[in-house]
């Protein structure tokens, strides 16, 4: 057994140095030569990165061979570079993603032999991360892999790469899931970089904890105590068993929704493509984006060219919808023991309470936000648009202010009141455990019902029959503060520094922070000053929040003492 583990240990150290000389070969070429130039130096980029695939899979294969009296054991110790070699090869049609995965589960099994070793166990033992921590540096960690990845030369269709700066604020906002652009995705980047904004816009609308989490569990790897206590806190659920049912709710309806979300738009676009495969990209990146709130494009306006597609406008939204209720609530929903009675009272009553506020609260926000915005703008943006254009064109704004960042309509000809409105429905965002961001719409009615306690001389705040616990009040009110406060001061940074009127930048900041991707035209004229801002100010919207929120939880200590009582006249 020891001089097969040996064995084993000599073959993958063998796959290492072949990748490192695949991988530091591709990189020399990739920066050195014009590839689009050469055809000869572009497919032999292509024969390494197919070459790194197929060698991690000859190593697999390999192994299979050595261990073929226990294929059991086996499988159990290799499934998780199984289902990467699964999706390797999926994505063998962009090679260099491909080898991407490949490289980066290659770099993170040496990360794991390192954290073996003697000084690894050290340091893992001196470094504690709160939950908040790890969620705000694995955000981090997408971002840095993402920009890296999009200054490749291979990344954009010149052959030329992006400009960090360019490179960092598309990933940050493609991380974050806000949708803001300094470049179109559709032409400016080659498939490659396109897939590689893709997939962040996935790992990032999930969460990387609760996405990690996911693969684990449906891989049947047990997950760490302080992983569950982690995402206990994040999607605010009290056990094992409802945390593994919810992550296993998590995979499925991720899949389920845009699987058939891609389904449905193939058969919805109404316009021609140059290929079968353009049009099958097309769909896949759209339902997605919109699944995760994220708000890219691969047409050059959104999806303004649609507005008149009622198919595509319905199902963008009801992927937007369900990406932005949160997966509690479709978790709730899809219980089979709430529709074991036929009385729809007795069903609204078996919901949990954070079902039915999110479902009030989305169905108020998205009815009211639609009447607003079609009485406004009659005849402002909708006025050339048919009366039932521009109901839909009404709605799927409305759906899309609170984080996708679709839109049908100009935006930067929007009137005063609508903006106003529409950056109070960007700060609202989505609901708790969602892909979308804001201060959540939870937030906001605990918020309302603690004014309505307040005016009614109540002590305790009551929502939908339901006594709120004072720390959910006291947290929801904190979020809010902190919101609008960041807001404020980014906002404050940008008008000091940038020539563009308030109203723009008001709009641009709180769709930034709001996660919501919504721009009046502003930000392509921003400084590189006013760009950090905005990456700073999405960064914060994305894990502030949240972040907040778990931060507060863990640290409050019980103590042995009270302060005496003072009064202050406030108000």
């Amino acid at each position: 057994m020891q001089r097969l583990q040996d064995k084993n240990n000599q073959i993958f150290r063998g796959v290492q140095v072949a990748a490192a000389i695949c991988i530091i070969c591709t990189l020399v070429i990739e920066f050195s030569m014009d590839l689009l130039l050469s055809a000869f130096w572009r497919s032999v980029v292509i024969g390494l990165d197919v070459t790194l695939v197929l060698g991690f899979a000859s190593y697999l294969l390999q192994m299979a061979i050595l261990n073929r009296s226990n294929w059991t054991n086996l499988l159990i110790v290799e499934r998780v570079n199984l289902l990467v070699l699964f999706f390797a090869f999926i994505m063998l049609p962009i090679p260099r993603l491909s080898a991407a995965v490949v490289a980066l589960r290659l770099l993170i099994n040496i990360l794991f032999y390192a954290m073996d070793t003697s000084w690894g166990k050290k340091w893992v033992d001196h470094v504690h991360l709160r939950p908040s921590q790890t969620l705000a540096l694995s955000f981090l960690g997408i971002i840095s892999v993402g920009t890296f990845l999009l200054i490749f030369p291979a990344a954009t269709v010149d052959g030329k790469g992006t400009h960090f700066w360019d490179a960092l604020f598309t990933i940050t906002s493609a991380a974050c899931v806000v949708g803001l652009n300094v470049v179109d995705v559709g032409t400016y980047f080659s498939q490659f970089g396109q897939a590689v904004i893709l997939c962040t816009i996935q790992v990032g609308g999930l969460g990387i904890m609760v996405l990690s989490a996911a693969f684990a569990v449906l891989i049947g790897t047990q997950l760490h105590t302080r992983r569950q206590v982690g995402l206990w806190a994040i999607l605010d659920v009290s056990t094992s068993n409802g945390l593994k049912s919810l992550i296993k709710a998590v995979a499925a309806g991720t899949f389920i929704a845009e699987f058939f979300g891609a389904v449905f738009l193939f058969f919805s676009w109404g316009i021609e493509f140059s290929s079968f495969g353009e049009r099958v990209w097309w769909s896949i990146f759209h339902s997605v984006s919109a699944f995760c709130n994220a708000g890219f494009g691969l047409a050059p306006n959104s999806l303004m060219v649609f507005v008149g597609n009622s198919w595509v406008c319905c199902i963008i939204m009801v992927l937007i919808t369900l990406g932005g209720i949160g997966f509690f609530v479709m978790s709730d929903l899809t219980n089979p023991s709430v529709w074991v009675v036929k009385n729809p009272t007795a069903i609204w009553n078996r919901l949990h309470v954070q079902t039915r506020v999110v479902i009030v609260s989305t169905l108020l926000l998205d009815v009211v936000g639609m009447l607003l915005f079609l009485f406004f703008e009659y005849n402002g943006v909708l006025l050339e648009l048919s009366i039932f254009d521009k109901i839909m064109a009404s709605l799927f704004q409305s759906v899309s202010l609170r984080t996708a960042g679709f839109n049908v309509v100009s935006m930067g000809a929007l009137s005063s009141v609508t903006v106003l409105f529409s950056v109070i429905w960007m700060f609202i965002g989505a609901s708790p455990g969602s892909t979308g961001g804001g201060i959540k719409t939870t937030t906001l009615a605990v918020a309302l019902m603690s004014v309505r306690a307040m005016l009614t001389g109540r002590d305790e705040v009551e929502l939908m029959g339901r006594r709120i616990p004072s720390v959910i009040v006291n947290r929801s009110l904190s979020i809010i503060l902190i919101s609008a406060v960041a807001i404020a001061f980014i906002l404050m940074l940008m008008l000091a520094t940038q020539t563009i009127s308030f109203e723009r930048l008001l709009f641009e900041v709180v769709s930034a922070f709001g996660t919501v991707g919504l721009s009046m035209d502003a930000t392509g004229e921003l400084s590189q000053l006013g760009r950090f801002f905005i990456i700073t100010l999405m960064y914060m919207g994305r894990i502030g929040p949240l972040t907040l929120a778990l931060a507060i939880g863990e640290r409050m200590r019980p103590k042995g003492y009270q302060f005496a009582e003072g009064r202050l006249a406030v108000g």
